[in-house]
């Protein structure tokens, strides 16, 4: 028995630890099946607690009914006092202690003829098997019996006597506890198994679905990687709830491929983009990209202060001879790329190159207080590192700058090959102050050089004769203070 016992308890054990009542569904279905446990259990008690108080009745009846047979056969029922006188004698406590009174009745009638004690109820049902009657309600402490003329012997005497029915009610009311306690302990148990059985094949199951589904939603929602393995249900069986389970497997499988070709297609789409925009932005100043990429297709902006560069690189001619096409052009790119890093660093805006001039300006596309210090101290840069891509064996490469300080027009036009230019009059003087100027040195307007007197040392060149415009008067410039 203690063998049977031990797998018994470990049973319960795992029953009782395995199920998880925190869940809603969980906790809404345990109340259900409790519910109904109860109900039927309540079905099976009403009927055996009638047929219990039944037997506790006929107990009682069948002690009194032994001392009434008793005194009939004695002949102590010959006339209503002497019988009233027996029952009333069967009332100490050493005979039936339970009798707390009774009433003779003529059963003709129904007149009273005698009666000691507490008077019995007046109505009593008559049982239609035995022809007894009694009155006794579930739960209350008094219990009133009837004997018909035939139990006592003939004649026309109806005998009705009370009993204190509270020790049935005592017993009746241990009996329902009992059942009770062993109702509930089948529910609980009964619900406890099914519960156990519940969440081993449905509740859990529905459960990590649930948790995978938000998972699997979250991972879809902020586009981050996801490990199937993770998310994926495992098989379990050939049930419905398996079916429902396969079906989230596929349908996942196909949302995750979907999910990463979509992300592979916006990765290269954001990658394209950045392409582009990197390219744009090389192309155009970062204002009139923003402004071209909101759909504006003609832009001009005028700029009054401006200070605009032109620098042609002297001696590049001869190398053209001594170089191939591909070393030559390779050449070129490393004077322009360190002019571009030299632009960067004084906050300029590289215009364009033309064969092998170079045109920067500055005070644009966002203006600048100090745009012609900032252009001086790069055409001083400039003329001090062009030498270091010279060619052995040929001249020195040099360069001849001009620098003129004004108002420009400056913006994208045409829809095809587009690019930032700069015009008006100020950007003719500064190529002219380029294309007079000498090897070496630094060409600058006297609207430059009202700017720069205070911050770098300049020479007066004089007149000089410019297309188009006539004689100016001209500088060089030699170097910061």
């Amino acid at each position: 028995m203690s063998q049977l016992a031990s797998p018994v308890r470990s049973w319960w054990r795992e029953v009782i630890t395995g199920v998880d009542l925190k869940g809603r569904l969980s906790r809404r279905i345990s109340f259900w099946i409790f519910l109904n446990f109860i109900l039927v259990e309540a079905l099976v008690l009403i009927p055996s607690v009638l047929r219990q108080a039944e037997r506790l009745e006929q107990q009682m009846r069948a002690l009194t009914n032994a001392k009434i047979e008793w005194i009939v056969a004695k002949g102590l029922n010959t006339t209503a006092t002497e019988l009233l006188a027996a029952i009333e004698e069967l009332a100490s406590p050493s005979m039936v202690h339970t009798i707390r009174g009774a009433s003779l009745l003529k059963d003709s009638d129904g007149l009273v003829l005698g009666s000691f004690g507490e008077a019995p109820a007046s109505g009593i049902r008559t049982d239609k098997t035995t022809g007894n009657a009694s009155s006794w309600v579930l739960f209350t402490t008094r219990y009133d019996a009837v004997w018909s003329p035939q139990e006592l012997g003939g004649g026309d005497l109806r005998l009705v006597i009370r009993h204190d029915a509270s020790g049935l009610q005592a017993g009746l009311i241990r009996y329902v506890g009992k059942i009770l306690l062993i109702v509930l302990g089948i529910a609980l148990f009964l619900t406890f198994a099914t519960m156990f059985i519940l969440d081993r094949l449905v509740i859990s199951r529905v459960l990590e679905l649930r948790q995978r589904l938000i998972l699997a939603g979250r991972a879809f929602l902020e586009g981050s990687s996801i490990d199937p393995t993770t998310i994926l249900m495992p098989a379990r069986g050939n049930d419905e709830l398996s079916d429902v389970e396969s079906a989230f497997n596929q349908s996942f499988l196909r949302t995750y491929r979907e999910m990463g070709r979509r992300i592979q297609a916006e990765t290269l789409a954001k990658t394209e983009q950045q392409r582009a925009e990197k390219l744009l932005l090389n192309i155009l100043p970062e204002p009139i990209a923003d402004e071209m990429k909101k759909g504006n297709d003609l832009i001009a902006q005028i700029h009054d202060e401006v200070s605009v560069l032109f620098a042609d690189i002297v001696g590049f001619t001869e190398l053209s001879r001594l170089l191939t096409c591909h070393d030559l052009v390779s050449r070129l790119n490393d004077v322009f790329s360190a002019f571009d890093d030299l632009s960067d660093r004084h906050g300029l805006e590289k215009i364009k190159t033309i064969g092998d001039n170079y045109m920067v300006a500055s005070g644009l596309p966002r203006s600048i207080p100090h745009h012609a210090e900032a252009i001086a101290d790069m055409a001083l840069e400039m003329q001090a590192i062009i030498p270091r891509f010279s060619l052995d064996g040929a001249s020195p490469l040099a360069l001849r700058i001009g620098i003129h300080s004004g108002p420009v027009v400056a913006g994208v036009i045409g829809r095809r090959k587009f690019t930032y230019d700069l015009w008006g009059e100020t950007v003719n003087i500064a190529s002219r102050m380029e294309s007079s100027g000498l090897p070496g040195r630094i060409q600058l307007t006297d609207a430059t050089r009202h700017h720069l007197e205070s911050s770098h040392v300049l020479t007066r060149r004089g007149l000089t004769a410019i297309k188009g415009v006539g004689d100016m008067s001209t500088h060089w410039l030699l170097q910061r203070r």
